[in-house]
């Protein structure tokens, strides 16, 4: 029987061989790889990323834990757009009342990461990436990136990699971290002030052997002209599985760590591989930062 380690290298190497595919478009100025791929056009594509609504407010993830964050630092590396279709979980439909069902939670709790069938993903031909580091505060609303190189064409699927190590202005808050969060979490009479964060180390990608999800969605659209790629993170999906029970109670109110070996951590950690977390859209027109300087 062929091993699970076998084929991680194959998908490495599949991986390693896309992002060579995209230096060599961009620098020709048309697509990568074969089959039915037409010559493209340059673009310049502004870049911003922000949290989700759900995620800024009091949420309550799968658990029954409601949770309110007074702090969420990323660490932003290089993105990456590919024509492949998205790595897609199997899903069960919520139940009534918008609470997850029973069938629901075990299709989560059975794939609980992006990467877990990464064979079924192909990213097929590269059309663009970002490539500059940053640190950002997800509570502070929509932030600008660095602009990203493209080639014309569609576009259905992305790779994000965390930043390792932090730089930009979040870089010392994150202490190292690629993420921090901080927050207070509550269920019944009980409640968690917690602090919950991971290394480089803690998501690096089968495929790639970086830190990085692969196979995340980015709604579909053709590439053909200037405009604004929006990178939406969900820290309610990193927390979705994290059981705040067994995290401590300080008496002087302040946060207290998820254990490194402890099944809240392990859920975070779970949380933060999911491509579901990470969703990428296009738009044709300027960043919004531009938008709003032309209304003043």
């Amino acid at each position: 029987m062929t091993s699970i380690t076998a084929h991680k290298k194959p998908r490495r190497r599949a991986a390693l061989a896309a992002a060579g595919l995209l230096a060599a478009a961009l620098a020709a100025g048309c697509g990568a790889g074969g089959g039915d791929s037409t010559a493209g056009k340059r673009l310049t594509l502004a870049t911003e990323v922000a949290a989700d609504a759900a995620s800024v407010e009091p949420f309550t993830n799968a658990l029954g834990w409601t949770i309110t964050l007074s702090k969420a630092h990323l660490s932003v590396g290089p993105l990456y757009y590919f024509e492949g279709a998205p790595f897609t979980a199997l899903r069960a439909a919520p139940g009534r009342g918008g609470a997850p069902s029973l069938l629901d939670r075990l299709a989560r709790w059975a794939v609980p990461e992006a990467h877990a069938h990464p064979g079924h993903y192909q990213a097929g031909e590269a059309r663009g990436q970002m490539a500059q580091p940053a640190s950002v505060d997800l509570l502070q609303g929509t932030t600008a990136l660095a602009d990203a190189d493209a080639v014309s064409g569609v576009v259905r699927s992305a790779r994000f990699t965390f930043g390792a190590p932090p730089v930009g202005p979040f870089a010392a808050e994150l202490d190292g971290h690629v993420v921090a969060l901080e927050g207070r979490a509550e269920k019944g009479d009980a409640a968690r002030v917690f602090r919950a964060r991971a290394l480089a180390a803690d998501v690096v990608s089968d495929v790639t052997g970086e830190p990085a999800v692969e196979g995340c969605v980015f709604e579909e659209v053709h590439l053909d002209g200037p405009g604004v790629v929006t990178l939406v993170v969900k820290p309610a999906v990193w927390l979705d599985q994290v059981d705040f029970e067994e995290v401590a109670e300080r008496e002087d109110g302040a946060p207290a760590d998820l254990e490194a070996e402890s099944q809240a951590r392990r859920g975070f950690v779970r949380g933060l591989k999911k491509g579901t977390a990470y969703a990428l859209s296009f738009a044709p027109g300027a960043p919004q930062e531009e938008e709003e300087e032309k209304d003043r």
